[in-house]
């Protein structure tokens, strides 16, 4: 009777990849990725224009300089700088604390995040709303998808358990429910700047949570392989 709790609790306190688990993984990939292909048919289709053009019209109402201010930091937060140092920095912990094959999965999921977004990139070509871009440079890159969305969204979550992990449940859901709000919020940013449409925010959100879950599995099942053996 005494022997559940115990077990309970050691299963919540882990890396994140393993605490969601195989199954946990492979349901995030499979939404995430279905997810993404919808809405990268919809774009080349030219679906989303329409869905597009009516969220930046809403969007674009917002226009003072609190909100600017607010903006400018928070869409900093999906910079590749900043999320390699989050990544980077993590992993180093990692690495001093002996936890090796970790700190690979932190490195994995955030380089292979920069690889994919680049890819992803070239491969839709898709141009940016060049008319909709207000007091922010217009980067030189594809439009779809955004890659600050799809960076935050690979990084982010398993950075904030790493500091988490050993806290309480209430803690773990309070900072996970802040991390999904950051996520948001810089996705956000990329609509108000109009450096990217809604739905390439939407896409690099499923990437990146797509590419969370593949890397999420491949640990989890790694692991196994050596608790196996």
């Amino acid at each position: 009777m005494k022997e559940t709790p115990k077990k309970k609790l050691k299963r919540r306190h882990r890396f994140l990849p393993l605490a969601i688990g195989t199954t946990g993984s492979v349901a995030l990939a499979g939404v995430a990725f279905w997810f993404f292909k919808k809405q990268a048919e919809s774009v080349v289709a030219g679906r989303a224009d329409h869905y597009d053009e009516l969220v930046m019209d809403v969007v674009h109402k917002i226009d003072n300089p609190p909100m600017h201010e607010a903006m400018h930091a928070i869409t900093q937060l999906g910079a590749h700088f900043v999320i390699g140092s989050a990544a980077g920095i993590t992993a180093l912990m990692m690495w001093r604390q002996g936890r090796r094959q970790d700190a690979w999965t932190v490195v994995m999921s955030t380089g292979g995040a920069m690889i994919i977004n680049t890819l992803l990139k070239n491969i839709f070509q898709r141009q940016r709303p060049i008319e909709r871009a207000r007091r922010i440079t217009l980067p030189d890159s594809h439009s779809f998808p955004s890659g600050h969305s799809l960076l935050s969204a690979a990084t982010y979550p398993i950075v904030a358990h790493h500091f988490v992990q050993n806290r309480s449940v209430a803690t773990q859901a309070v900072v996970h429910t802040l991390t999904s709000l950051t996520i948001l919020t810089v996705g956000f940013s990329r609509v108000y700047f109009g450096v990217h449409f809604p739905s390439d925010v939407l896409g690099g959100f499923a990437a990146g949570y797509g590419w969370l879950g593949l890397t999420s599995l491949a640990h989890t099942l790694m692991a196994g392989d050596r608790d196996g053996g």
